[in-house]
C-alpha cells in the first residue's frame, strides 16, 4: 500500500464512528449541491428499475456520494481504503434496508501504482459502470492522473468520471479544510495562546492540534486549478 493510502486509512479509521455526526451541516450543504445538479452529472434513468445506471463511489467515506445519488440508481458500489469508513457505510446502508446487490462497499484500493488490477475487484460487478463520483478525495490521491486513468477504465463506454473537489487554496495547516469534514484543522480555535484555561481544555487543545496534524499528513494536493485538466466547473456548497 502507498504511503499516502496508509496515512488515509489510518487517519480515517479513527474518524469512521464520528464522521457524519461531527460534519453533519457539511455533508447535508454537499447533498443538497449534488442533488439540485443532476442534470451536470450524468443522464440518470427516470427509472433505474427499468433501466440500469450503476455508480461507482470511490473513496466512498460513510456515503455521502451514495446517499445523495443512490435512489436514481440500481446499483451502488463503495470502494475505500478505510475498514471503520465501509463498515459505517456498509451499516448504513442495511439499516436502510438495502441488500448487498443495492448497495455496500468494499475495503480496496484501485490506484495502488505497484498493483495494475487488484484480483478482489476482478469481478463483472466491478466494471462497467454508467458514472464514477469522487466525492472529495482526489486532493488525498498521491497521482491524480493515474487515478483518473484508472477510475475511468471502470466505465462502460461514454461513461463518466465526476470529481468534486477544491479550487486551489492555501496550505493546509490551520486553513480551510475543516470545512469538508476531513477534520484537517480540527483544534483550530480551541484556544490557543489563551491564559487561565484549566488543565482540560489545554489538554484539549494539544488533541485537536495533533489530530489537525494527522489529517494534513493526508493531503497530497491543495486543490486543483483549470490548467490542471480535471476542472469543468463549480458547486455552492
Amino acid at each position: 500500500m502507498a504511503d499516502s493510502a496508509g496515512k488515509n486509512k489510518a487517519f480515517f479509521d479513527t474518524e469512521a464512528a464520528t464522521y457524519d455526526t461531527k460534519h453533519a451541516k457539511t455533508l447535508a450543504d454537499l447533498t443538497r449541491s449534488l442533488q439540485s445538479s443532476l442534470p451536470f452529472l450524468a443522464p440518470f434513468p427516470t427509472d433505474p428499475s427499468t433501466t440500469p445506471f450503476t455508480l461507482l463511489d470511490y473513496a466512498c467515506g460513510t456515503g455521502t456520494i451514495t446517499k445523495a445519488l443512490s435512489e436514481h440508481c440500481s446499483r451502488v458500489v463503495g470502494i475505500d481504503v478505510s475498514a471503520g469508513m465501509v463498515a459505517a457505510y456498509n451499516t448504513t446502508a442495511s439499516n436502510q434496508g438495502l441488500e448487498e446487490n443495492e448497495v455496500h462497499a468494499w475495503v480496496g484500493n484501485l490506484i495502488d501504482p505497484n498493483v495494475d488490477r487488484p484480483k478482489e475487484f476482478e469481478g463483472s460487478e466491478f466494471w462497467e459502470f454508467d458514472l464514477a463520483v469522487v466525492g472529495l478525495g482526489f486532493h488525498h490521491f498521491d497521482d491524480v492522473g493515474l487515478a483518473a486513468r484508472r477510475l475511468g477504465e471502470r466505465l462502460k463506454k461514454g461513461g463518466a468520471l465526476v470529481i468534486l473537489d477544491f479550487l486551489p487554496h492555501d496550505d493546509v495547516h490551520g486553513h480551510g479544510h475543516g470545512g469538508h469534514g476531513h477534520s484537517h484543522d480540527h483544534g483550530h480555535g480551541h484556544g490557543h495562546g489563551h491564559g487561565g484555561h484549566s488543565h482540560g481544555e489545554k489538554e484539549s487543545a494539544a488533541e485537536g492540534k495533533k489530530e489537525e496534524t494527522k489529517g494534513a499528513e493526508t493531503v497530497m494536493h491543495m486543490g486543483f486549478s483549470k490548467e490542471e485538466g480535471i476542472y469543468v466547473g463549480e458547486f455552492n456548497v
